[in-house]
């Protein structure tokens, strides 16, 4: 009896029947050449194209993070616009910028990913963590004469309302949620979260 050695997907494409080419196999619903296809971003909610590219600015944040923080926002309970301005103000790599331990945000998630703060004597290195109201930012006591963090002498007067900074024990510590208002990255854009049906009328 004959034994079967060659799959035809199309009629132009032979692959052979054995583990090694398993994954070709696993691709041919995909056209040529393309790996695995296009992700799609969340559905749900969205933002226009102008405040799209502002918001990603400020934050510095890919397409598709932007996203997720959108539709995540539209879920919650009251106004998205409002959870959203929180969502990504709460990001750590945002406090630390603002409370002056990094010049942007980009350099505040290199310090984050490399283990310079703490979050209530907790080591942090992901720069999306949220930090919660209550909760206090540290600057690690080994980090604390470098030249990004040294940055903090001069932020008491500039930090926004709902950070509390401490230049001497270099720590931030976030006392309430964060209003858009407030907010000096969002204070000029004017920021509307809407749904799909929304924008379908």
């Amino acid at each position: 009896m004959a034994v079967r050695t060659k799959a035809r997907p199309s009629p132009t494409d032979e692959v052979p029947l054995y583990p090694a080419y398993g994954h070709l196999m696993r691709r041919q619903r995909h056209p040529i050449g393309v790996r695995g296809g296009p992700r799609r971003a969340p559905r749900g909610y969205q933002l226009s194209d102008n405040d799209q590219r502002q918001v990603r600015a400020a934050y510095e944040l890919r397409v598709r993070q932007l996203a997720r923080a959108v539709v995540t926002a539209g879920r919650q309970p009251g106004d998205a616009t409002e959870n959203l301005v929180g969502q990504l103000e709460q990001r750590i790599d945002a406090l630390v910028h603002r409370a002056g331990f990094a010049p942007s945000v980009d350099a505040a998630r290199d310090l984050v990913a490399h283990n310079t703060f703490t979050v209530d004597g907790g080591k942090v290195n992901r720069s999306s963590y949220l930090v919660q109201p209550g909760q206090t930012i540290e600057v690690r006591a080994d980090r604390q004469c470098r030249a990004p963090v040294a940055m903090a002498e001069h932020a008491e007067g500039d930090a926004p309302p709902y950070l509390e900074v401490s230049s001497e024990r270099f720590t931030a510590t976030l006392t309430r949620e964060p209003q858009r208002q407030e907010v000096p990255a969002l204070r000029d854009v004017p920021l509307a979260v809407h749904s799909n049906e929304e924008v379908a009328r």
